[in-house]
């Protein structure tokens, strides 16, 4: 039994020796034409492979090199260049009949360069349309190539785009296993996107359609972490927007319109340049239909959401560009401001200092239109029930009050509030603007909030009868004025402030803004409230006079100083 035993594993080694011995005995250049041949059949390209070398313990060939040619049509540089090609083989048949049959192969550290040119079509478009004018293709090449397991390593993809603009994808890992042009396998793609971010893609692609690569179908799930928007390329350096992006998304092809739906994270979003990023995170559940070869598509059956508060969203967007170009539409009813607050930076609205919006709810119907970092948005916004918290409008206006012996609530409140808003990168413009605030009165005007967040708004302010007195004998800033002949002109004059209002402007900043009468406004009231109820028009004031009442409505109407105590 022993000697069998011996006797076994001498033939064993005998084998092993004699294999081994045959392997060295192959020349594996031999088969670089046969290999070329196949590879450049299959793909439609010419294929160029470097010395080839056996590798003994692994079975397969290594070649030094390898480079895929590109379509003529986007010039001679190469479509895959890799530093090295590892070639699995069956070993038997290589040794026995000399036929090369490949059962895997890897592509180290290779170059793949996605190119776009003006009519947008695609250099991979052709990939598997026919034969490749290569040299030394023998008879019997098969039609195409049927691999077990394609793997790349370390490799990059650099894609550049009809616009111009170029994307790089590092450190790309591929998988895929039994690849073949007859039907879909599985396959999985992990990059590093320049800029910041990564990206993870896992399905099954084809079958490949032959001379029309972009419409093979694909069912895929894609995920996206700490996406860039700046680093990435779809914003644009230095226009002041941006954001980071995480995204889980299913994804489907099929007849040339790629269909998306899943769910996009955002943080530090800011889409205008004068304003800030989302304080906390955004969430979009969105759905989304591409046209590959129109570079352009659709968005339904989206939400924004921030908190308890959904904004629907719908409309199209165009690929095209060198940054992707928007045109939605964004709405919402009596949604609750309270969730509300951490959109208000991202598109540019700046509150006074210390202050929020609390309670009430906000509507509106928004137009966005143009590049994604450039947008103009567009529509009317209004405001029901809130106050801002923090900020008194009233002690700004506060010296009337106080000489009506009325005090200035803590907070402003909001009963309606309503504009028509254009934001876009040069600032926010709200024309017409108009608001009701309790214990004050009405506000009506336009104006808007330039990009470094300086204010120019021109209002009519109508103070409440509360607040004048009109109409309310003894009571009111008018009251406190009446009891004489002169007080009394004054007094009507002052009650002309809860009918034909008073103008006022606001400046400062957003954060800081002031106020102030409006001379010509105000000149304009002292002469409605010099000619009363009457018909004709009053002579006018001199101008000593004029100027006393106005430096009187200036005064009631700027902040309070404060007092020293004694």
């Amino acid at each position: 039994m022993k000697r069998l035993l011996i006797g076994v594993f001498a033939v064993v080694i005998a084998l092993v020796v004699l294999g081994a011995a045959a392997l060295l005995l192959v020349d594996a250049n031999h088969f670089r034409p046969q290999i070329q041949a196949s590879l450049g059949k299959a793909l439609g390209r010419e294929v160029s492979i470097g010395k080839l070398h056996m590798a003994l313990w692994t079975g397969s060939l290594e070649a030094d090199e390898i480079r895929i040619g590109d379509d003529p049509a986007f010039g001679k540089q190469p479509f895959v260049s890799a530093r090295s090609l590892d070639l699995g083989v069956e070993l038997w048949p290589l040794l026995i009949h000399r036929e090369l049959h490949v059962t895997s192969l890897t592509l180290e550290q290779p170059v793949v360069r996605l190119l776009q040119n003006r009519k947008g079509d695609w250099n991979f478009a052709g990939l598997g349309g026919g034969p490749a004018p290569s040299e030394g293709a023998g008879a019997g090449v098969p039609s195409g190539l049927t691999v077990d397991r394609l793997r790349l390593d370390d490799g990059r993809i650099e894609l550049t785009r009809m616009a111009g603009d170029r994307k790089v994808y590092d450190h790309v890992h591929l998988s895929a296993d039994h690849v073949g042009t007859q039907a879909a396998f599985p396959f999985e793609l992990k990059a590093d996107i320049a800029g910041g971010g990564t990206l993870a893609l896992d399905g099954r692609l084809g079958p490949w359609q032959s001379g029309n690569a972009v419409s093979t179908p694909v069912d895929a799930h894609l995920v996206m972490r700490d996406l860039n928007l700046i680093g990435a390329g779809l914003m644009a350096r230095g226009s002041g927007v941006g954001g980071v992006l995480d995204l889980d998304t299913h994804i489907a092809s099929a007849k040339g319109v790629l269909r998306s739906k899943g769910r996009i994270d955002a943080r530090k979003l800011q889409l205008v340049a004068s304003g800030s990023p989302s304080p906390q995170p955004l969430r979009i559940d969105y759905q989304a239909n591409y046209r590959l070869a129109a570079g352009t598509g659709q968005i339904a059956n989206t939400t924004l959401h921030a908190g308890a508060a959904r904004l629907s969203i719908g409309g199209s967007f165009d690929n095209r560009p060198a940054v992707m170009r928007m045109d939605l539409k964004v709405k919402g009813q009596r949604q609750p401001i309270d969730d509300l607050q951490p959109l208000l930076p991202v598109f540019g609205v700046i509150l006074p200092k210390d202050s929020r919006l609390a309670g009430g709810t906000a509507s509106m119907d928004l137009g966005v239109r143009g590049a994604l970092d450039a947008l103009v948005i567009h529509g009317p916004v209004s405001l029901d029930g809130t106050r801002l918290a923090g900020y008194s409008l009233g002690d700004k206006l506060g010296g009337a009050l106080a000489l009506a012996g009325i005090s200035a609530p803590k907070d402003t409140v909001i009963r309606h509030a309503e504009a028509m808003l254009t934001i876009s990168p040069k600032g926010i413009d709200a024309d017409p603007a108009k608001a009701q605030i309790a214990q004050l009165g009405s506000f009506t005007g336009k104006g808007r909030m330039a990009a470094d967040g300086a204010l120019d708004f021109r209002m009519l302010v109508k103070l409440d009868q509360g607040v004048t007195g009109a109409g309310q004998a003894g009571q009111g800033l008018a009251g406190l004025l009446g009891g004489s002949k002169a007080g009394g002109a004054l007094g009507g004059l002052i009650k002309g402030m809860s009918t034909n209002g008073v103008g006022v402007r606001v400046g400062g900043t957003a954060s800081a803004p002031s106020f102030k009468v409006d001379p010509k406004a105000a000149v304009g009231l002292l002469e409605a409230g010099a000619r009363g109820k009457g018909t004709q028009p009053a002579a006018k004031q001199p101008a000593s006079t004029e100027d006393a009442l106005n430096n009187l409505l200036q005064n009631a109407l700027k902040p309070k100083q404060p007092t020293s105590g004694h």
